[in-house]
């Protein structure tokens, strides 16, 4: 267990020894909130609905620039190695880099939650939906992180990590499209269920059901066994 804080603490001490770290988080809260905002006082949109949808946007935006550097900077560094030589599984160098992505992304997230005083103030919101919304995007974003580790994991270069992991999301976000085309009804099922965009409707509306969350958590384990098993691959 101390090994595997002390891998989180140095991953955490690393995004915010450069400014990449602190530029995500100024650049999202930033357009967040100017879209909640615009929402609030010029549209009267008294929900955050559209903002859970605009996070979401801004996810598949900014989540490969956060992880983009976890293996593939190590990696071109030749430092992934003596990594490899410590005493560690796979799995807890996996899991201590992942999680520390998740910290700076719950941080992230976190900063927007101040968009919730105005409605206080000025509306009678519900929060069950709010709170249910926040933890569904918290699951969106975490299933985008876990597919960038991984891609990340067989990269040396950062730029093109963060452009394969962009790439991967936006095809899953879209892949529901083929789905109009006269497919097979197994198929066309097959591309609904593997689409971002379909599950993520509920889960900004706060609706976390059952279907949704297996769904991502399906994805987010996935990624992480296929993260292990590209370090395992180094071994050999």
């Amino acid at each position: 267990m101390t090994r595997f804080l002390a891998i989180l603490r140095k991953e955490l001490a690393e995004y915010f020894s450069t400014p990449i770290a602190y530029a995500v988080l100024i650049v999202f809260w930033v357009v967040s909130g100017y879209f909640f905002s615009f929402n609030l006082f010029f549209v009267n949109a008294m929900n955050m609905v559209t903002a859970f949808h605009n996070m979401s946007v801004l996810l598949i935006l900014v989540t490969p620039l956060i992880t983009m550097r976890v293996f593939s900077e190590e990696a071109k560094t030749g430092t992934l190695e003596l990594l490899l030589t410590l005493p560690l599984s796979d799995t807890q160098i996996v899991l201590g880099k992942f999680l520390a992505s998740l910290l700076v992304m719950v941080l992230m997230l976190a900063g927007t939650a101040t968009a919730v005083v105005p409605l206080l103030l000025f509306g009678e919101p519900d929060l069950g939906p709010i709170l249910g919304g926040y933890l569904g995007v918290t699951l969106l974003g975490t299933a985008f992180l876990a597919i960038g580790v991984l891609v990340s994991s067989l990269s040396q270069n950062q730029i093109v990590a963060a452009l394969v992991t962009w790439a991967v999301i936006v095809l899953l976000w879209f892949v529901d499209y083929a789905a109009s085309l006269n497919l097979d009804y197994t198929l066309t099922r097959l591309l609904n269920h593997l689409s971002f965009s379909v599950h993520y409707v509920d889960l900004i509306r706060g609706v976390l059901n059952g279907t949704t969350v297996v769904y991502f958590a399906s994805v987010i384990a996935a990624a992480l066994v296929l993260t292990v098993q590209s370090l395992r691959r180094r071994h050999a």
